[in-house]
């Protein structure tokens, strides 16, 4: 027992260690390049540029987010609230996915090369149907980034809802918009919120969309590069507007926190059947249709221009763009670096959040160490990752780290941390409390529960961590774009580079095999989750307790 106190006594110290290291110490190192204490004198940060960028990310993340609150909603509502057939719904939803396994970058070219001047549906149409560079191009990459995760969000909360309060409420006389704010649009109003929230941090702390169709249009991010990358790097000013980035972290945490009290629960929620309605199944077919049609009009271009010769001058099929790929080493070994780095974040990543989430979520010990661990873990989602890979590089410029995958997956894993933590950690919250007293009894360690018990009955929940750090290390570009060198340079920081130089058939090709490597991972992954969910966790359980109870009993007898 004593040596089991001991281990679990290690294992949070050594995540608390982990957490100072790479994530409190760099955000101390950009404060202390901004203020310096002698030997220089801090900038102003209020300059007219960063007014301008400042104002600009806020005004556009405000209007995009608005807008894909809205349809979020309206999908959502029209997922549950509807006769529509589930398999229609089924493949609609899978399309409004499919754009969270493209990195940010690649919707601005898409983008471009889908409604540019030269695009392929101003070539059908025979005009340019609007000017993609500046407003509108950057609302529509926004609302393509974040509709996907709100649109879950939303869908996920309004399953549990209690549909039947809907139609007491209309038998009560109240009207259907009424009904609507009472039965449905309250009980969500935490989850709007959050859901808001999220897609408007997302959109203000990106990167690729402002770079790819921003064109003169300054962003607060592209300010941010500019200061660290650009002609005459100033880290002291980059440092300034890396720490005002945080200001949206800290008052969505804030309001989070305030939100947590507006929490509905029910009893039992009890699901009524749908009505008939043609007219409003009609209409949401037709909102399904369009998003769905729009979606994949958009990222055609990704499979259309690399089959071509030279678009759009020589549109005849061809397949030397993929023979030059593979002839090209520096691109093949992006590709490698990439999957490298992905499977590494991944492997990593799904190992220090189940041992954290286990840690805050099993143990009454070392309570105030672990309560710690848990406030830290809860927040990393709120940095930046533009900030983090400032940071970074400010602290181990120069180190055996500097230049390397490693520096890449481990800021990966931290700025990805607080979803697969929290995910661990209900999947864990939900399993029998007794189960490690039962198992201690019976002569198990600490370790030996963890490996026999616990790990066997969150399976699926394990799978889906290492899927999520999967696919988010493939697409990410704002917590790498700082740390990437010509040995270690990763996708999405070369689609950057290869905007440079015009080479957007090679942009193509990269955002092409991205998307195929993600498919592939996300079919094996769900082959996995299939196979895992196939055996019954209390079973796993029974069979186990049951085996070394019948041995104790056997001993003693």
């Amino acid at each position: 027992m004593r040596r089991s106190f001991s281990i679990k006594r290690l294992s949070s110290w050594i995540v608390l260690a982990f957490f100072f290291l790479f994530l409190a110490y760099p955000i101390i190192q950009i404060i202390t390049t901004a203020f310096p204490y002698s030997g220089g004198s801090s900038q102003n940060i209020f300059t007219q540029d960063w007014k301008i960028s400042f104002g600009n990310s806020l005004k556009y993340s405000l209007a995009a987010t608005s807008c894909s609150t809205l349809l979020g909603f309206l999908l959502a509502y029209g997922n549950n609230f509807t006769r529509i057939n589930k398999r229609f719904l089924k493949v609609n939803e899978s399309i409004l996915h499919f754009p969270m396994l493209l990195p940010t970058i690649t919707y601005g070219f898409v983008l471009i090369y889908a409604f540019g001047k030269q695009g392929l549906w101003s070539k059908l149409f025979q005009q340019e149907l609007f000017h993609i560079y500046g407003t509108i191009g950057i609302l529509l990459g926004f609302i393509i980034y974040t509709l996907p995760p709100i649109f879950i969000l939303i869908n996920n909360s309004m399953k549990y809802l209690d549909t039947q309060l809907f139609i007491v409420s209309r038998l009560m006389g109240d009207s259907w918009y009424r009904s609507l704010y009472k039965t449905i649009l309250t009980p969500l109003t935490r989850v709007l919120a959050v859901a808001f929230l999220q897609g408007f941090f997302m959109s203000f702390t990106d990167f690729g969309i402002p770079s790819a169709v921003g064109g003169q249009t300054p962003f607060i991010t592209t300010l941010l590069y500019e200061g660290f990358m650009g002609t005459i790097p100033n880290f002291q000013f980059g440092s300034l507007v890396a720490l005002t980035m945080l200001l949206p972290s800290i008052i969505s945490i804030l309001v989070l926190n305030h939100l947590q009290k507006k929490v509905v629960r029910y009893e039992r929620p009890r699901q009524a059947a749908i009505k008939r309605n043609p007219v409003r199944d009609w209409f949401f077919r037709l909102l399904f249709v369009s998003l769905s049609l729009f979606i994949l009009g958009v990222f055609a271009v990704l499979i259309v221009i690399p089959m071509v010769s030279n678009w759009p001058y020589d549109l005849r099929p061809t397949l030397n763009n993929f023979t030059r790929f593979i002839q090209d080493d520096s691109l093949v070994l992006t590709l490698k670096n990439s999957l490298m780095m992905a499977l590494l974040t991944a492997g990593l990543g799904t190992i220090i959040a189940y041992l954290a989430a286990i840690l805050t979520s099993r143990e009454r010990k070392l309570y105030r160490v672990n309560q710690v661990i848990d406030s830290i873990a809860t927040i990393t989602n709120s940095i930046p990752g533009m900030v983090l890979g400032v940071a970074y590089l400010l602290l181990f410029s120069g180190s055996q780290l500097h230049n390397t995958l490693i520096i890449l997956v481990i800021v990966t894993i931290v700025h990805y941390f607080s979803t697969p933590y929290q995910m661990a950690k209900e999947a864990l919250q939900k399993m029998n409390l007794n189960w490690e007293n039962t198992a201690k009894l019976m002569g198990d360690s600490w370790l030996k529960t963890v490996w026999r018990i616990l790990i066997p009955n969150s399976k699926v929940t394990i799978v889906d961590i290492f899927a999520y750090y999967f696919f988010n290390s493939m697409v990410t570009i704002s917590a790498v774009i700082f740390l990437t060198s010509a040995n270690t340079m990763v996708i999405t920081a070369k689609l950057k580079e290869l905007q440079h130089f015009g080479r957007f058939n090679d942009i193509f090709m990269l955002s092409l095999f991205l998307l195929v490597i993600n498919l592939v991972m996300q079919g094996i992954t769900q082959i996995i989750k299939r196979i895992a969910s196939s055996t019954s966790p209390s079973q796993t359980v029974g069979k186990k307790l049951n085996t070394k109870l019948t041995a104790i009993q056997r001993k003693k007898a």
